[in-house]
């Protein structure tokens, strides 16, 4: 005896109906799957880019305190040699891709952080020496700046992966 035709359609339409599911199920966890990495990839770039920011603050800091303890042959190349390594330090840069990219709230944490590093320049190049209080009063200033960029780079990064 032949199957009957509305067993035939009924086992045609449930094939399909599964196919359209099973396709759908797939593109959906495809595109789950695509956000989920999209959003990690766009947290691990912002905590690179932080990252790269503190570090270029920290590298032009030592930079100038290497400079300033170096013998120059006068006031003017000290101050010179000074704003050299500030400047080779890559820490303009840096700041520049946090200010295009961040919240308003990090980019003036880093705006403080990059003048008290500024400030922090003028001293030594004015003639301080790292023991000097001047000197020292400078350093606290622009360690306070860069403790609160970090706080501002945490909450960002925490408000980001939410």
């Amino acid at each position: 005896m032949a199957p009957s035709p509305a067993v035939e359609w009924s086992s045609l339409i449930g094939t399909g109906l599964g196919a359209v599911l099973g396709v759908g199920a797939t593109l959906i966890g495809e595109q789950v799957r695509w956000r989920r990495t999209t959003k990690d990839t766009r947290l691990q770039d912002l905590r690179n880019l932080f990252v790269d920011c503190l570090v270029s603050f920290r590298r032009a800091h030592e930079a100038m305190r290497l400079a300033a303890d170096e013998e120059h042959p006068s006031p003017q190349a000290r101050a010179a040699g000074i704003r050299q390594v500030f400047q080779a330090s890559g820490c303009d840069e840096a700041r520049e891709r946090v200010v295009l990219t961040a919240t308003d709230e990090v980019v003036s944490a880093v705006d403080a952080a990059y003048a008290s590093l500024r400030d922090l320049r003028e001293v030594p190049a004015a003639g301080a020496t790292v023991p000097t209080p001047d000197y020292q009063a400078a350093g606290r200033a622009h360690s306070r700046t860069m403790a609160a960029a970090r706080e501002a780079f945490r909450r960002h990064l925490n408000a980001s992966d939410s």
